[in-house]
C-alpha cells in the first residue's frame, strides 16, 4: 500500500522529503545502481538453492511473524559481490563493477 499526495496537497515537510528522495535516487542512478521498490527480496541463488539474502530479510521476518504474505518481488541469481543499499521506499542494487554512491 502506498500513499500518494499531489504536490499541492503536500505539507512543506512532505515536499522536502520527496525532493530529498528524488535527489538520492538521481545520485544513486548516476553511480550505476538500479532502484527496486519494496517489498523486494534479493538473493544470490535461486528459490531451490537460495544462497545468501542480500536484501529483504526484514520483509521475510514480517511474513513469518505476522503470518501474512506480501506481494514481494524476488530477484534471484545475483552475484555474491552485489551490493544492496537500502534507500527510502526500496533498495539500490549495484552489480559487481558498479560503484555505490556515497
Amino acid at each position: 500500500m502506498a500513499l500518494i499526495l499531489c504536490p499541492q496537497c503536500q505539507t512543506p515537510l512532505e515536499n522536502a522529503a520527496a525532493e530529498a528522495n528524488d535527489a538520492e535516487l538521481a545520485v544513486a542512478r548516476a553511480g550505476g545502481g538500479t532502484f527496486l521498490p519494496d517489498p523486494v527480496l534479493c538473493i544470490t541463488g535461486t528459490m531451490e538453492d537460495p544462497g545468501t539474502i542480500l536484501y529483504g530479510r526484514d520483509h521475510l521476518q514480517r511474513i513469518r511473524s505476522g503470518g501474512q504474505n506480501e506481494t514481494m518481488c524476488l530477484v534471484t541469481q545475483l552475484p555474491a559481490d552485489t551490493r544492496c543499499v537500502p534507500i527510502t521506499g526500496g533498495v539500490m542494487v549495484y552489480l559487481p563493477g558498479q560503484q555505490a554512491a556515497p
